[in-house]
């Protein structure tokens, strides 16, 4: 993993800058996302696109946006105390938002695989922000780890791959800016996991 993903930011990051674009995320293990870069690459294979970087593949749980640098601050030292609840998820099947053009792997809808430590992680963190002001969405929440951006339209039925079982070793709170070479990623808080 880089560096910035390995360290949480120090307060001079905060500094002369005026927002940032954060999300929380559930990271796997070093091993776990060698593997899950597989399925990125039969992906890529088949749709052609940006493949995501092994050491950036993570399941979004809240994505927040553009933030004040002061609000993140504030947000990053009492996130640090945040636990949250952890389990296996299993990657099952591949899928595609055709708006953003992202090929993902995820595991089978709730009601076929019911996840409920993920539903419960992903309860707790937004309880957590609530009650710091931010609105949950109201599209709900769509597990998944996005394996291309700017994907080609292609069919996605001739991917396949034996389900693949990790389990979260990480959740971050992460700040995100976008350059040429996909984005570059900022640890702001790692959060406890039980």
């Amino acid at each position: 993993m880089n560096a910035s993903l390995d360290v949480p930011a120090p307060a001079e990051f905060y500094e002369g800058r005026k927002a940032l674009r954060l999300f929380f995320a559930l990271w796997p293990s070093a091993e776990s996302a060698s593997q899950i870069s597989e399925w990125a690459f039969d992906a890529h294979a088949l749709c052609g696109g940006r493949i995501m970087r092994t050491e950036t593949l993570h399941l979004t749980l809240a994505f927040l946006g553009s933030t004040s640098a002061d609000q993140a601050k504030q947000l990053a030292q009492a996130a640090a105390d945040w636990a949250i609840p952890t389990g296996t998820l299993v990657l099952r099947r591949f899928g595609r938002f055709s708006g953003p053009r992202v090929v993902w792997a995820g595991p089978l809808d709730a009601e076929e695989d019911p996840l409920p430590w993920l539903a419960d992680a992903y309860d707790t963190l937004w309880g957590h922000l609530e009650s710091r002001g931010w609105q949950r969405p109201a599209s709900g929440f769509r597990p998944h780890v996005s394996l291309l951006r700017k994907a080609g339209p292609r069919e996605l039925d001739a991917l396949q791959r034996a389900p693949l079982a990790w389990t979260p070793q990480r959740c971050l709170l992460v700040a995100s800016t976008p350059t040429d070479q996909g984005s570059a990623y900022q640890v702001l808080a790692s959060l406890p996991l039980h």
